[in-house]
């Protein structure tokens, strides 16, 4: 899904660099990430079943709850690319286990959105009804994955206590960019020095997590990046994010950030 907003401009980039995976990390990766659900039930006018429930760090808390539709699902953001080697579903100990019956398990490098989703089947929830019980999921997907998934091909409601995720970071070989002029990241998580906008756009891809970079050649330091695309306004940055709707993009490097 592509950003609207009046000063956006798109254009499509390029990234390939040499190198592989980094370290195994054994946390969850899926730990507080940004997450979404097709729709979220409210119980009362107080309580809703949201869908950050679902990786809040609690097997035991309230589950993230859709209402009943076609085709519900949850998604978690995992803010960067990754092999992903396992998840691990928890099952609702509410009441509401039937609800995660025969629902789908899978990865993929797009938003749920995308009219080019290439999700990839980790593994299906048994149909039994089982409250409270965490399975896992192993994964093998051949290219780095950025969104997990949870959902259900019949009519009914979707129901799920925690879902973590442990992966490994990746550098996604080629990648489709937004750029935003006048725009900031709001919350930068590594700032470094470079010589240019390309400079910094080749620091951030080699350095995983990164989903985009803000540079400003008269900012101190000029190169930020950030593993969320939120932007505030601020005169002399340029902005750029990579896309959620873009994969199999293949194209050398040239100097296309500018």
């Amino acid at each position: 899904m592509l950003l609207s907003t009046p000063e956006l401009v798109f254009i499509v980039t390029c990234i390939v660099v040499q190198g592989g995976q980094l370290q195994v990390k054994a946390e969850n990766i899926m730990l507080y990430k940004l997450t979404r659900l097709s729709s979220t039930l409210s119980r009362t006018n107080t309580h809703q079943y949201h869908s950050n429930y679902a990786n809040d760090g609690s097997r035991t808390n309230w589950p993230a709850r859709s209402n009943y539709q076609t085709r519900p699902f949850w998604q978690g953001d995992l803010q960067g690319f990754y092999t992903v080697h396992n998840v691990s579903i928890t099952s609702d100990s509410f009441g509401y286990a039937t609800e995660l019956r025969g629902a789908y398990i899978g990865v993929s490098s797009v938003d749920v959105d995308c009219t080019d989703d290439d999700v990839t089947w980790c593994g299906q929830w048994p149909p039994d009804t089982l409250h409270g019980v965490t399975l896992t999921f192993n994964c093998t997907h051949e290219q780095p994955v950025r969104f997990v998934r949870v959902w259900r091909n019949t009519t009914n409601y979707l129901s799920l206590s925690e879902v973590e995720v442990q992966g490994t970071p990746t550098r996604k070989n080629a990648a489709k960019y937004d750029k935003s002029l006048n725009q900031k990241l709001s919350t930068p998580v590594t700032a470094v020095n470079a010589i240019s906008a390309n400079d910094c756009g080749i620091k951030c891809h080699v350095t995983q997590p990164c989903l985009g970079f803000s540079y400003n050649p008269s900012g101190d330091p000029p190169c930020l990046f950030t593993t969320s695309t939120a932007t505030t306004t601020a005169t002399g940055w340029v902005s750029y994010y990579i896309s959620t709707c873009s994969h199999n993009i293949t194209c050398d490097l040239t100097d296309q950030f500018k």
